[in-house]
């Protein structure tokens, strides 16, 4: 079998959750920098993002795709949970993580200027929504790790990185964040 190939930067939170999952189901891989914006890029997706999944010849596009490639086409752990009520809570956690955490902290926090207040109030009041709905389990949905865990991941720690303030006092996430890192 050849080795998965994920084109993109560790700077992506989607590039880093794609990575994740294959560390959680073992599966070797390699990470390929993209020329964003290049042609070559536009081969691989239509619309320039990242990550793109290369495999046997082969292009997946878009996280959620990339994601439920790696954890039902290899061996290792079941990263979704088998039964109906847990897959909603989890596809509810990967909504959250995709429209509010990610446009609302990760898009919304500058990487290269100081926050201004606005922004900053805007990701604390989701990261205040999101520490409201971490629960008393191990992990987002339960025992075990999920793709719910591996969304949100990357993007808290996107957070720390940007504006650390921003955690202080989520006790839930925070204690969500150390187990899971």
């Amino acid at each position: 079998m050849t080795t998965l190939r994920i084109h993109g930067y560790l700077v992506s939170t989607w590039t880093r959750t794609a990575c994740m999952t294959c560390v959680e189901k073992g599966v070797a891989y390699e990470l390929v920098p993209v020329a964003r914006g290049s042609a070559d890029h536009a081969v691989m997706h239509p619309f320039g993002r990242m990550p793109v999944l290369e495999h046997d010849g082969n292009f997946i596009t878009e996280g959620l795709a990339i994601t439920s490639y790696v954890d039902e086409a290899f061996d290792g752990p079941a990263l979704q949970p088998t039964d109906v009520d847990g897959r909603a809570r989890m596809r509810e956690w990967l909504s959250r993580c995709a429209d509010y955490m990610f446009r609302d902290v990760v898009l919304r926090i500058p990487r290269r200027r100081t926050p201004t207040e606005e922004e900053l109030a805007t990701a604390r009041a989701v990261l205040e929504r999101i520490d409201a709905l971490v629960g008393l389990e191990p992990f987002l949905v339960g025992a075990s790790v999920t793709l719910a865990d591996l969304y949100l991941a990357p993007q808290v720690s996107n957070a720390r990185e940007k504006a650390p303030e921003l955690l202080a006092s989520l006790d839930a996430l925070n204690g969500w964040f150390a187990r899971i890192a």
